[in-house]
């Protein structure tokens, strides 16, 4: 009896992932070599970081720029979206259609902001494996060794190494900040700069520095695009359309109506 074989995609795969690698691998390596220029021009690994990471923003500069604009449309739109929601809650379908009109009256793409973030993340993965390269061995910052990860025990022993986490999570709280229009919405947020804060007591202080950096320069960006820190004045909301009201002309009195 014949057995038919499913072929194995096995070397498909392997080659694919070799690729990538070797993809990003040469993203590693370009990131290094513009570090070392940066430090052979500043002669501090830590000024060499800052200049790469502004780099790097100026670069994908083009691609914040269009997520900020999509977020402040979306802003704009929020009012006239909770209207619906609160208009249709009893019919999904419906509720979707009216959003979907919503967004194609104001040409705005729900999904425009998603994109640049996608587009930024191996970037920012190929930074991490910068920072933990070798070439930070016996390199400080502000008195701060580069290489060393801020874990409670190494803070217990420096405790000047507590300032990175501390920076990672108020960076973090103000770039959140200015996005968030509702109160306790923000309250809510409190919980991502502590994540992140954490984050930075598993990594070198190196990563720290990026991230810092990288968030003021996004606090920058954002008010260069959207024009001012505190978040645009909503849309009316939308709400059933009402007939005018006509007002008759008043005739003075003693006149007589002909």
């Amino acid at each position: 009896m014949r057995v038919d074989t499913i072929p194995s995609h096995e070397p498909y795969l392997a080659g694919r992932r070799r690729d990538l690698k070797a993809t990003f691998a040469a993203i590693v390596g370009f990131l290094v070599t513009i570090l070392r220029v940066f430090f052979d021009w500043t002669g501090s690994y830590g000024l060499a970081i800052i200049l790469l990471t502004l780099a790097v923003k100026l670069v994908l500069h083009p691609l914040t720029r269009r997520q900020l604009r999509s977020m402040k449309e979306m802003q704009h739109l929020a009012p006239q979206m909770a209207a619906l929601r609160e208009k249709y809650q009893g019919e999904p379908q419906r509720m979707n259609a009216e959003i979907m009109n919503l967004y194609r009256q104001h040409n705005v793409n729900p999904f425009g902001g998603c994109l640049p973030m996608l587009v930024q993340l191996p970037i920012l993965w190929a930074l991490f494996a910068v920072f933990r390269e070798p070439i930070f061995n016996g390199a400080s910052f502000l008195g701060v060794p580069l290489d060393v990860v801020p874990s409670f025990g190494a803070i217990a022993a420096n405790p000047l190494l507590l300032v990175w986490p501390v920076l990672v999570a108020v960076s973090t709280y103000l770039q959140q900040r200015m996005s968030i229009t509702d109160p306790q919405q923000a309250r809510m947020f409190l919980i991502m700069p502590v994540m992140v804060a954490y984050f930075a007591t598993v990594v070198p202080v190196a990563m720290s520095v990026y991230w810092v950096t990288s968030t003021l320069a996004y606090v920058l960006e954002y008010y260069v695009v959207v024009g001012r820190l505190t978040p645009p004045a909503p849309a009316a909301p939308v709400s059933a359309a009402k007939p005018p009201v006509s007002v008759l002309p008043q005739r003075p009195r003693g006149t007589k109506k002909k």
